[in-house]
């Protein structure tokens, strides 16, 4: 409960962003840690500014971490802290996560995650991707994210529902705020069977400025961004965005160039988008989809050595001393190389390195 109070009382110190909290969580390791550093301790080391904010910060934001504390037991919601074994391993790794996420049903691995996102105002060539190709990857056990928007992000939501997989909603708003309102029977079937989350604070309304900030989770909470139809000027292009520069990989389908609410598709072709025209394109990028289906249950206890191992190698056959360059002495190469083949995960070739 302490950790949770210190990280809220941390969010609420105006000046200390998420970047910053990151940082000072690599050097602390809990938000109790920062909130108890020595004035000349957190100078040295993040400058007099930042100390400042956090040493001589309003004592009435403990009682405001508090009376949020106790909205969250009311509602049935849990508030997960950054230094968390049950926040998002993917989402710690981009540079500004959020110092807490306010989560309401079940939060389950996302490893095997993916982002699907999309237009409000879809075309019969938008619904046609998602009844076929978000189908099958819900079928297949991959979760989907996406924002409970209208349109795509709904489509998306309900489309996984439908096939009895797992589905994430991100808000771009407090967790006590259903928006759009139409989307409130969807909202309650998402958070009994899958998950609703959000980093804003009770009662925060959306708004132009929350849903970008709401994107970058989107795209940092799984592998990859799937673009379904996105018009030029878009939110699904800032999720894109984001998701190239954590350095997961994006996905869209190429568009007729006279569709104008899937310009934006082609654009991300040309700046290096993996273009998908089946479900079957995705099993070459995606580690959780290459193996049999007898196999799905081991892709997810994969250890963090081997799904490194298995983005250095992606769907090519690779030298092993490209590998030992990449894994640059951080474990034994050959150790986990040869468990990985030993389960079934990796085949070799007169030194080559590939899926199996």
């Amino acid at each position: 409960m302490n950790e949770i109070l210190s990280s809220l009382e941390i969010s609420f110190i105006k000046g200390i962003g998420n970047i910053t909290f990151k940082n000072l969580i690599l050097k602390f390791k809990t938000s109790e840690n920062i909130l108890n550093a020595d004035f000349n301790q957190i100078k040295e080391n993040f400058g007099e500014n930042v100390a400042n904010l956090i040493v001589n910060r309003d004592k009435s934001l403990r009682e405001r971490a508090l009376k949020e504390y106790e909205k969250a037991l009311k509602y049935n919601i849990r508030i997960i802290p950054f230094s968390s074994e049950n926040y998002p391993k993917l989402l710690k790794e981009i540079p500004d996560p959020p110092i807490v996420l306010y989560v309401k049903g079940n939060l389950n691995n996302l490893d095997n995650s993916l982002s699907v996102v999309g237009t409000r105002k879809y075309s019969n060539y938008g619904l046609y991707v998602v009844n076929s190709i978000v189908k099958e990857l819900a079928k297949n056990g991959v979760t989907i994210v996406s924002g409970l928007a209208s349109g795509i992000d709904t489509l998306a939501h309900r489309i996984t529902l439908k096939e009895n997989g797992y589905t994430v909603a991100v808000l771009g708003n407090g967790i006590d705020i259903v928006y759009p309102y139409e989307n409130k029977k969807l909202y309650e079937e998402i958070s009994e069977k899958g998950c609703i989350i959000s980093e804003f604070p009770f009662g925060t309304k959306p708004s132009q400025y929350t849903f970008p900030i709401r994107n970058r989770i989107i795209a940092g909470l799984t592998y990859g961004t799937f673009v379904i139809e996105a018009p030029e000027k878009s939110g699904s292009l800032i999720t894109a965005n984001y998701a190239n520069n954590y350095g997961r990989l994006v996905f869209t389908v190429p568009a007729n160039i006279n569709l104008s609410s899937a310009t934006g598709n082609n654009l991300l072709i040309k700046d290096g988008a993996i273009p998908i025209t089946s479900f079957e394109d995705f099993k070459d990028h995606l580690p959780f989809l290459s193996f049999k289906k007898k196999n799905f249950e081991k892709v997810l206890d994969l250890t963090e050595e081997e799904k490194f191992i298995l983005q250095v190698i992606g769907s090519d056959k690779v030298y092993i001393d490209k590998i030992i360059e990449s894994v640059d002495g951080k474990f034994d190469v050959f150790t986990v190389l040869n468990e990985m083949v030993i389960k079934g995960i990796l085949s070799e070739e007169f030194g080559f390195y590939y899926r199996s």
